[in-house]
């Protein structure tokens, strides 16, 4: 066995994500393989260790230290054997910017920061003064309640042709469900969006159907956990995933790339997920308010038949897009925060950009608005603001919903994840609470990680001073109500406290009224059902964005613990 060059295992693709980002932040080498002559998967992480392996490699850890570093991180390492070849593609760092302007952004951001990835938010006023220039990949997360109007509207022809420009000269587009429907050719929505004809980046649709059910220019197939084939497991997106697996749709297009290319500096379309059916916990959109009376086949049936993608890629000048229709960043519990294996495709997206160095970003020094004092104060009162939220859930639960009122009958609060609305209403009351003390354990672990790095003698050097700096950007951020965000990011606070005006809102609101049925989504900011469990805008999809944004603080605070500790050692 060749002692000079590492293959990383696979079983914990999260913790080997992780360490491979460890080394490239503190300058060493990493490839990752594109092909072999062995059991060495595609995406596997290559370390060299000779220059006698690797001509480029001018690192100067030994093995025992690479050893080390990988326990550190929970990841075993495989020696390549002699008679190994691989073909590989050397990474780089490689920074995210998430759109903060519109939408919900709280899952990627704890997969990236979970996985080792620098990340940021960037508003619709931060893409049109220039910042992109200090990120490699943005990233554009599903829609807020207005889907893609919410998200475009604010970036206007400057905004969307900015994004442009940047993926043009190299840079990465990746979006998700609204997202997607954002960057994709759409002659229909484009009449009543016209900002969106400059920020059409693939050469993909959306398919449709006549008989669908349709709402703001979306056509659904319904929310829940549907099936999807790899149909391209040599392309860097979908390296390690199975050939068959599971995924959330959340009312997102379904992808049919173009016959000829529209797009002008665009590539054509690749598939790279194909529809194959739907689980027990899918609702078609068919169905969102009970059986309907005409029991004809769904959208989704249709988009099976037909062959149709929940996944797209394709490159626009010479950056990269990708098109998730469906949602990797979601898990199947019902407030979709326990992401699993799907978020791998979200990761590989990113290593996809990481592979390629036409393009670099300029590293960005973080000037939070606001710090709390003494450092890590403002975790304190995430406590205080989730017992506030416990209270008014307990409120709620204390309420009867036996008969059930107006405002949960099926033409009034829509079926999910194949579960009837009375059902999601008591499941996610009890999740909230779930949510709320997980948020409370977060930042007291978060507290302690926080004195620990704060506790060595002598002055904080940049890296120690830009993760305390993330950690009260991410607690304490709020854009101000004047911008009118449709969702969007705010920060754990504003979250927090969100979610318990809802839930008061819908305390207030228990023996309303409602007028005649108004689809899926109406009376959404009056009835009590869309107001606290309904969507992912709802509190708890507040709670959970809390939740997702304390987990990836202390990945991040983690992270830098585990770095400054080896070259502390190494030095």
């Amino acid at each position: 066995m060749r002692p000079v060059a590492l293959a990383v295992a696979r079983e914990d693709w999260v913790a080997a994500y992780r360490f491979a980002n460890g080394l490239l932040r503190r300058g060493d080498r990493v490839l990752v393989a594109t092909e072999s002559n062995s059991v060495v998967e595609r995406g596997t992480f290559v370390v060299p260790l000779s220059r006698v392996y690797d001509p480029w490699f001018d690192g100067v850890l030994t093995g025992d230290e690479v050893r080390s570093f990988a326990a550190e991180h929970g990841v075993e390492l495989v020696p390549i054997a002699e008679s190994d070849w691989v073909v590989a593609a050397p990474l780089r760092v490689t920074r995210i910017g998430l759109y903060g302007g519109g939408g919900a952004p709280y899952n990627h951001a704890s997969i990236l920061a979970e996985c080792g990835f620098p990340v940021r938010f960037l508003s619709d006023a931060e893409v049109r003064a220039g910042q992109l220039t200090e990120v490699d990949i943005f990233v554009m997360p599903g829609g807020g309640f207005r889907a893609m109007f919410g998200q475009i509207e604010p970036l206007g022809e400057a905004g969307c042709r900015a994004i442009a420009a940047f993926v043009g000269d190299g840079g990465m587009y990746i979006g998700c469900c609204a997202g997607s429907y954002d960057c994709i050719v759409n002659e229909a929505f484009t009449q009543v969006c016209p900002a969106q004809a400059h920020l059409q980046l693939i050469n993909a649709g959306p398919w449709r159907h006549a008989n669908a059910v349709e709402f703001l220019d979306l056509q659904s197939p319904g929310v829940g956990v549907v099936t999807v084939q790899n149909e391209r497991p040599d392309h860097p997106v979908m390296f390690g995933m199975p050939t068959s697996f599971p995924l959330v749709h959340y009312n997102g297009p379904v992808l049919d790339p173009l016959p000829e290319r529209v797009i002008d500096g665009a590539s054509a379309a690749t598939g790279l997920a194909r529809f194959t059916g739907w689980t027990d916990q899918f609702t078609p959109a068919e169905r969102f308010a009970g059986p309907p009376a005409d029991e004809a086949a769904t959208f989704l049936e249709r988009a099976v038949e037909a062959g149709r993608f929940s996944i797209a890629a394709g490159e626009y000048g010479l950056g990269r897009v990708v098109a998730f229709g469906s949602h990797p960043e979601f898990g199947f519990d019902l407030p979709m925060v326990r992401w699993g294996q799907p978020a791998r495709m979200f990761a590989n997206a990113v290593l996809w950009q990481a592979m390629s160095h036409i393009r670099v970003s300029q590293p960005s020094t973080v000037t939070p608005n606001r710090i709390s004092l003494p450092v890590g104060s403002a975790l304190g009162d995430v406590s205080v603001l989730a017992t506030a939220l416990i209270g008014q859930v307990e409120t709620l639960q204390a309420k009867s919903i036996e008969p059930t009122p107006g405002w949960l009958a099926p033409a009034y609060a829509m079926s999910v994840f194949g579960l009837a609305p009375e059902e999601i209403w008591r499941q996610s009351l009890d999740q909230i609470i779930a949510l709320a003390t997980e948020a409370q354990s977060l930042a007291a672990d978060l507290f302690e990680q926080v004195n620990e790095i704060t506790s060595a003698a002598g002055p904080l050097d940049s890296a120690t001073r830009h993760t305390l700096a993330q950690i009260d950007q991410w607690l304490l951020d709020e854009r101000p109500a004047e911008w009118a965000q449709d969702g969007g990011y705010q920060g754990v606070h504003a979250l927090l406290r969100t979610a318990t005006r809802m839930c008061e809102q819908a305390v207030a609101h228990w023996e309303i009224t409602l007028g005649p049925p108004d689809g899926p989504y109406g009376y959404v900011h009056d009835n009590p059902y869309h107001l606290v469990v309904g969507s992912y805008l709802a509190a708890i999809g507040n709670v959970g964005g809390a939740v997702q944004l304390l987990r990836g603080l202390r990945a991040v605070s983690r992270q830098h613990s585990v770095v400054s500790n080896r070259l502390l050692a190494h030095a």
